[in-house]
């Protein structure tokens, strides 16, 4: 079905837990994957879904995003009424400024939605790892002539309880309500150990969307969530999940479910399938990571026909030299790698890595220099980080506290953007 879509993309999330990783960038524009960007995927998914018209909310240190879009995927897209990608900042001016909610940074930029009339307003976030066909969600919002379309995907209660929105279903999958976070999930009719995650992305009747966003908007706002929760029609967070989704099921707007498990992409086998990530904390960032290297990848990321795409930081490429030994890594552009040994690591651009140095389990990110005799276990280090000689990190707890790394739940060590030893 040929549909007319707009495309919001919310990038302006802080990362609190994430933390010293989002210290001065905001959580989309963290490195991934070795040579991408979290947000290379989203912006991906929609390029291959032939939505070509996007918006990118911007917010919270959001330079390094700025300059990874404007660099990378403003010339993929040029500059045409037809195809384009637009940053949208807080701007100063009468009623507008700093962007309160997801819903609220819609709402300012709401003129942008109906400039061209499109069928659709597809909204989503930025800091998950997934691969989408959007055109399969859209098409079944269409079809079910809905007012909203939100994807899911079936994901234990243990794992979403304080984490994802949970959206409440009767047998037939028909929405009956809506958690934000919920310490109990509800789960699945069918299945006690499963809840119904909200994936955070969304498909929107304008004409909807508008009134609904109006609406949120002459509630006054307010950060406690009791206080809303006892009188929802009169005070908001201007979020779609806590406010806008529970208001338009009581008020009883048409919402459908898109079950994410029956996406599918070109290229897909049946070991891919339907998988997602949200990173919001350093272990689940780390796993994600991971799940790169494992012999039967979750997420392909050597599909030639659902490419990943994002800005080359470095075109130069890898060299291996001496008695260096490799084992189900990633390493990426620029890398130099003199006699070392690297097992179950991702090497980001321009890492040097010199003689008898050993990295396991590790995320290297860009630009760093790591020395002679080095041993790293289970770290991630940020970018413009020099490693002198003789360094260990992530073998003893007691060190690497007493150097101020952050250490995750899980035992991840972190060592910061631009540390020196």
């Amino acid at each position: 079905m040929r549909a007319e879509v707009v495309a919001f993309v919310l990038s302006g999330g802080k990362g609190q837990r994430l933390m010293p990783l989002t210290k001065d960038r905001a959580k989309p524009a963290i490195p991934f994957g070795g040579s991408y960007r979290v947000i290379d995927f989203v912006l991906s998914n929609l390029i291959h879904s032939r939505i070509r018209k996007i918006y990118v909310l911007t917010q919270y240190e959001s330079r390094s995003l700025e300059k990874h879009i404007f660099e990378g995927w403003t010339p993929i897209f040029g500059a045409s009424r037809y195809n384009f990608i637009r940053l949208l900042p807080p701007k100063l001016g009468n009623k507008s400024g700093w962007y309160l909610g997801t819903a609220d940074a819609i709402n300012q930029n709401k003129s942008y939605a109906w400039a061209d009339k499109p069928d659709i307003i597809d909204i989503f976030s930025s800091d998950h790892i997934y691969l989408m066909d959007i055109s399969l969600m859209n098409d079944i919002h269409m079809d079910n002539c809905a007012d909203l379309t939100i994807s899911a995907l079936p994901v234990k209660c243990k794992v979403a309880a304080k984490k994802y929105g949970v959206l409440v279903i009767d047998k037939n999958w028909k929405l009956i309500g809506f958690e934000e976070k919920p310490e109990k999930p509800t789960p699945m009719p069918d299945n006690s150990e499963y809840c119904l995650a909200s994936m955070g992305n969304y498909a929107f009747n304008l004409q909807v969307l508008i009134e609904e966003l109006v609406i949120d908007q002459h509630k006054k706002t307010a950060k406690d969530r009791n206080l809303i929760m006892s009188d929802p029609d009169h005070y908001s967070s201007h979020d779609f999940g806590f406010d806008v989704i529970p208001a338009m099921l009581k008020r009883r707007r048409k919402i459908s479910i898109y079950n994410f498990n029956d996406n599918f992409i070109p290229g897909d086998n049946k070991n891919e399938k339907s998988y997602w990530r949200d990173i919001g904390d350093i272990d689940e960032f780390y796993e994600a990571n991971m799940d790169l290297l494992k012999p039967k990848t979750e997420i392909n990321l050597l599909n030639e026909r659902w490419e990943i795409f994002t800005r080359a930081a470095s075109v130069r490429p890898v060299k291996v030299n001496g008695n260096s030994k490799i084992y189900k890594s990633i390493i990426s552009n620029g890398c130099i790698i003199n006699g070392a040994i690297i097992e179950k690591s991702i090497l980001s651009y321009n890492v040097v890595v010199e003689e008898k140095t050993k990295i396991l389990g590790s995320f290297i990110m860009g630009n760093n220099y790591i020395g002679k005799n080095v041993s790293i276990k289970n770290t991630i280090i940020d970018k413009g980080v020099y490693i002198p000689d003789d360094t260990v990190i992530g073998f003893k707890r007691e060190d690497d506290l007493k150097r101020k790394f952050t250490i995750s739940k899980a035992g991840v060590t972190i060592i910061p953007r631009k540390y020196r030893f």
